[in-house]
């Protein structure tokens, strides 16, 4: 029989060894999910990131402009981001994949990108069919009905969906205020919202208190308490007239288009669009 104490050794090795293999196994699942592309299902096809896809009044891009900022992330930026879309449903149907370190980046917010579907010309992506721009006080109707899911079990991102207001009805470059929500937000962001510039809590027509911050020119709503957003309607009229009496909207703004989709912020994820529908007048 061993001794007590080279008993004891034997079990802490082994104890040990069992540890590195679990780690190494798991660091070869974690690589291997990093290193592999969308998993877009049968109705599905993957369109790239930096490549535009319209159908109707809708576009979809994904941005990797956090990863293009940091040197070592640069060549690897393209790769990073991708969507699988179905064609016959879109903009339902859409996800969004994304492939970054398992830690946030550098910037000011904190995020590699921004995958998005969006209604209109959000951000300078045309779509097929034109959406008319609108003066701020001229909008009657600005509303949207959501679904989504997330799969971030080995990363995180924020649910984002937002619009830019503008000085001229061509130059997409004019911004003057940019206007989101968050329906899904990391400890991170809820950090970064809650030290910026705080301009009150606004409350919805569903009763929803957002807490609302500004950080130069991103205005931020925030759900005031914990947990997501992941169905259901946004009506955003009551917003842009809340913000009016601020003094942050002055009403002879332009407005061109509205996105949703996910900021991914470490890590490996998967966001699903299974719903959504635009009511702009």
């Amino acid at each position: 029989m061993l001794p007590k104490v080279a008993r004891l050794r034997r079990s802490r090795l082994l104890l040990t060894s069992l540890v590195a293999v679990l780690f190494v196994i798991a660091g070869a699942i974690a690589v291997t999910l990093w290193l592999a592309g969308p998993r877009p299902d049968g109705a599905q096809v993957v369109v790239k990131a930096k490549t535009p896809f319209t159908k109707g009044r809708f576009f979809a891009y994904a941005q990797p402009w956090g990863g293009e900022e940091v040197a070592w992330t640069r060549a690897w930026a393209p790769r990073a981001d991708a969507l699988a879309i179905d064609i016959a449903r879109f903009p339902a149907g859409t996800s969004m994949n994304w492939r970054w370190p398992p830690f946030i980046a550098a910037n000011g917010p904190g995020v590699w990108g921004y995958i998005q579907v969006s209604y209109g010309n959000y951000d300078g992506g045309p779509p097929e069919v034109p959406v008319p721009v609108r003066r701020v006080n001229a909008i009657r109707e600005l509303k949207q009905a959501f679904s989504w899911r997330l799969e971030s079990g080995l990363g995180d991102g924020n649910v984002l969906t937002e619009f830019y207001l503008r000085s001229s009805p061509t130059d997409v470059n004019a911004k003057t205020l940019e206007i989101g929500w968050f329906l899904h937000a990391p400890d991170s962001t809820r950090k970064f919202v809650r030290t910026s510039r705080q301009i009150g809590v606004f409350t919805d027509r569903d009763g929803r208190r957002w807490q609302v911050a500004l950080a130069e020119k991103f205005c931020m709503f925030l759900p005031e308490k914990d947990g997501d957003i992941r169905q259901g309607t946004l009506d955003m009229l009551p917003a842009l007239a809340w913000l009016k009496a601020k003094g942050l909207v002055k009403g002879d703004e332009w407005f061109s288009g509205l996105a949703i989709g996910v900021e991914p912020v470490r890590g490996i994820g998967r966001y699903h669009l299974d719903r959504w529908q635009v009511s702009l007048r």
